[in-house]
């Protein structure tokens, strides 16, 4: 057990207090996985674009009639555009929403690379992941002012939606920056790394094993959560409600609009609700070292980024998984949002379909985190070489998705592939996140952390709007998203291949010569 002391390998309890921060509790711990079992995900990906798609349908135009206001909900497969800058005749709605996601990608971008710095000093972390929390649960819970709208003020929600994506964004990458000092000081971890009797090497896999435990249990946490919500949420849509339902409609509350404006605020209190013991529990001292003299808080992040980069040549196949990251983070983003527009069109924003669709994902995420983590223990498979093979099947909804372009039957176009798709993402997609940011604390040195975490989170951002930017271009000049698919696929074969280059054990070196030379 992380907190169970064996005396038997160390001289005496105070070597444990020679660490600079307080060792970590089970409070602690539990708090950590709560926050991410309430900052899941599931609305931010899930009921927030379908509102904005429905408000930009009811607001939007037909391309052969741009006088008339609305397009037909019961055929979303049909051309339907919104007004958009610099553009007389409109763009896409699909367009629109992946303008929209580069537009949040970009403000994060500066954002990060500005404030992320800051989190390796005194308690900014905690501030700044409190702030994004505050701001992000807020946003989440806003649409319901829209719930009567007819489509006029769509753009409101564009805004809303921007905003949360930004405070999401912040919040998984300053949560995510917390978790090395976290996995380091289990009791555990810290005494074998005070054990004389241990090599460096056993040390390494200890820790190891551990930020991979945490890693994937808080993972599994958030997919529990995502569960518990899909659940409780798909219940609910059963629930009979008087409504002016179309001929074959099954008269329940998950077939009304309200439904999807009901369950973004339900996942707000939620997130919310869980976030509270993360902020209770974590030590005081769970903070970093004190603002430099003379330091500028606008500055420190972009001088930092400077710094870190200018470590490329120390530190190459960190570097290397960086650039990597850029390429297949821009493609697993890409791949949720065309999906989620997909599966907005084919059921014609159906709240009741997208919530069952959301609790299978939400299951399999669960069996998958789980699966992969007990078979790389099991078979004592490296971080790497899980990481690899999660890409490679992910890479696989592109190829998917290619066959698309010239099948009207195959190629994620019918209700029965979104089932197998959903099912999929939940066992291949979900793992990537925990493994990568394993893969990620393992290259990167001690002390630097929230530096490094907050530039691969600044690389994360800046990728992020680059596949959106290009589908949506794709998708307003042929008016077909699967178009987009090759680009999507080719992203996932350079990434592959750069990770399958960096050779971990040289890696290892390079971070021990590094410590080295910061002492």
């Amino acid at each position: 057990m992380p907190f169970s002391l064996n005396n038997e390998k160390v001289t005496s309890e105070e070597v444990l207090l020679e660490f600079d921060q307080p060792p970590a509790t089970q409070k602690e711990l539990w708090g950590y996985y709560l926050y991410y079992n309430g900052n899941n995900g599931y609305t931010i990906y899930g009921f927030m674009p379908i509102i904005l798609q429905y408000l930009a349908y009811r607001g939007g135009f037909q391309p052969e009639t741009p006088d008339i206001k609305g397009c037909p909900l019961e055929d979303t497969t049909r051309p339907c555009h919104v007004r958009w800058i610099h553009s007389p005749q409109g763009i896409p709605v699909s367009s629109m929403l992946l303008y929209l996601q580069s537009i949040a990608f970009s403000i994060q971008f500066f954002l990060f690379t500005t404030f992320s710095s800051l989190a390796d000093y005194g308690r900014w972390n905690r501030y700044i992941l409190l702030g994004s929390t505050l701001i992000g649960c807020v946003c989440q819970a806003l649409p319901l002012a829209l719930v009567n709208d007819d489509g006029s003020h769509w753009y409101w929600m564009m805004v809303i939606m921007c905003i949360g994506l930004i405070s999401y964004g912040t919040s998984l990458a300053f949560y995510a920056a917390a978790f090395p000092n976290l996995s380091d000081n289990l009791p555990i971890v810290r005494q074998a790394r005070a054990n004389p009797c241990l090599s460096e090497k056993e040390k390494e896999t200890v820790v190891e094993r551990w930020r991979n435990h945490i890693s994937a249990v808080s993972t599994v946490f958030s997919n529990i959560g995502f569960l518990l919500m899909s659940g409780l949420l798909s219940g609910i849509s059963f629930v009979p409600w008087p409504y002016d339902f179309p001929p074959g409609v099954q008269p329940v509350l998950g077939n009304v609009p309200l439904y999807n404006f009901i369950s973004t605020a339900v996942c707000a209190g939620y997130w919310a609700l869980n976030a509270i013991p993360y902020f209770v529990w974590t030590p005081k001292g769970r903070k970093g070292r004190p603002l430099p003299k003379h330091a500028n808080h606008l500055t420190l992040g972009w001088l930092s980024i400077i710094q870190a980069i200018r470590e490329a040549r120390k530190l190459r196949y960190l570097f290397m998984y960086i650039l990597a990251y850029f390429m297949f983070s821009d493609a697993v983003s890409t791949i949720t949002q065309m999906t989620t527009i997909i599966q907005g069109q084919l059921t014609s924003f159906s709240p009741q379909q997208n919530v069952l669709f959301g609790l299978v994902t939400a299951i399999t995420s669960i069996i998958g985190c789980l699966l992969f983590l007990w078979i790389s223990k099991t078979c004592h498979i490296r971080t790497k070489t899980t990481l690899m093979i999660i890409l490679a099947f992910t890479g696989c909804i592109p190829i998917w998705g290619c066959f698309g372009i010239g099948h009207e039957r195959f190629g994620i176009r019918t209700h029965h592939e979104l089932w197998v798709l959903n099912i999929w993402q939940g066992l291949f997609t979900a793992p990537i996140w925990a493994w990568q940011q394993t893969m990620l604390a393992e290259l990167i040195p001690k002390g630097k952390e929230n530096l490094f975490f907050g530039l691969a989170s600044v690389v994360n951002k800046a990728s992020s709007w680059i596949g959106p930017v290009v589908i949506g271009a794709i998708a307003q000049s042929t008016h077909d998203l699967w178009k987009g698919w090759p680009f999507v696929l080719g992203l996932f074969v350079a990434a592959m291949v750069l990770v399958s280059l960096i050779d971990m054990d040289k890696a290892k070196l390079e971070l021990i010569e590094y410590e080295k030379n910061l002492r």
